[in-house]
């Protein structure tokens, strides 16, 4: 479980799309204003429960800073998390179906077909990396 602050964190970073040095987090301005100290905290807590990993190295100055990336996708993230609160499988499946019949204007036929194609991807790289569904 993520604290409210870890969350916004969580999605800044997933937005991102990119390792981030912690100078690069703190230089951002908008309505993100961390302070470095807490930063670091927040980053070593989410380290800890396993949301983000240190990715690499650069040199800045004469030190070396690390960069952080999610260690999980935004989607692994809430799915692991309606799992951890007693959701079952069924129901995820239930909630997406409906999720994507008020999505747009699309017929339920459409629908189904980006249904289909999504779990066809999810299977794909299930087998590509050999997990088997568990995560």
């Amino acid at each position: 479980m993520l604290t409210k602050r870890e969350d916004e964190l969580m999605n800044f970073l997933w937005d991102a799309g990119k390792p981030l040095l912690v100078e690069e987090m703190l230089n951002t301005g908008g309505e993100h204003a961390w302070n470095e100290t807490y930063l670091r905290a927040m980053l070593k807590s989410l380290e800890k429960k396993g949301a983000v990993e240190c990715c690499g190295f650069l040199l800045r100055s004469k030190l070396y800073a690390r960069q952080f990336k999610p260690k999980i996708s935004k989607e692994e993230f809430y799915m692991q998390l309606a799992l951890d609160r007693g959701a079952k499988a069924e129901t995820l499946f239930q909630v997406a179906a409906a999720a994507a019949m008020k999505s747009g204007n699309e017929s339920p036929d459409e629908v189904k077909q980006r249904l289909e194609e999504i779990l066809e991807k999810e299977i794909r790289e299930n087998v590509r990396t050999g997990t088997d569904g568990e995560k």
